[in-house]
């Protein structure tokens, strides 16, 4: 990819209609390692026009084709407040987390998630935070090795609420 028609960016309302198709490759994707992540309909269009409209979803663009996306949250991820282990950190740092981080068919394996990444650690740092981190499913090795290979150390176990029942998640924290 050519940087200099990269560039990444706040998303928009009119972005919505390819931050969907990414999304919906991205769940094609993921169903292809055999494991239920993303494979109820999440993140749902509402999900992504809420992270719109509270400046929290992030787009890597390829002129004006959107290649990533990712929800770059600087308030404090309250499910993390229980993990089971320890955030090097510290449970009370301040902190960048990345959700829903995606791409495209044609941008995998050209950088475009590692740019993702790049910006998140260069957002965090300008809103002074000690630390990024991420979550992923257990059985999610294609993401749990992104994350280790950019300097990501797992943490420990963190659970979400989801119809009655949890959704086991492993977490990630890359100090800075």
């Amino acid at each position: 990819m050519g940087e200099e028609n990269i560039r990444f960016r706040a998303a928009t309302e009119a972005d919505m209609p390819q931050i969907m198709r990414v999304v919906h490759q991205a769940q094609a994707f993921i169903a292809t390692l055999g494991i239920d992540q993303w494979q109820d309909g999440y993140p749902t269009r509402e999900i992504l026009a809420r992270d719109i409209r509270i400046g929290q979803l992030y787009v890597i663009a390829e002129g004006e084709d959107v290649r990533g996306v990712a929800a770059l949250q600087m308030e404090r991820e309250p499910i993390y407040d229980g993990i089971e282990g320890a955030w090097p950190c510290g449970l009370d740092a301040k902190c960048l987390t990345i959700h829903r981080l995606a791409t495209d068919d044609a941008a995998r394996g050209r950088g475009v998630a590692a740019r993702m990444i790049d910006e998140a650690v260069r957002l965090a740092k300008g809103n002074g935070c000690a630390c990024v981190r991420a979550d992923t499913h257990t059985g999610n090795v294609v993401m749990r090795r992104f994350l280790e290979k950019h300097g990501f150390v797992y943490c420990g176990k963190v659970y979400y609420p989801d119809r009655g029942g949890t959704l086991l998640r492993v977490a990630y924290e890359k100090e800075l």
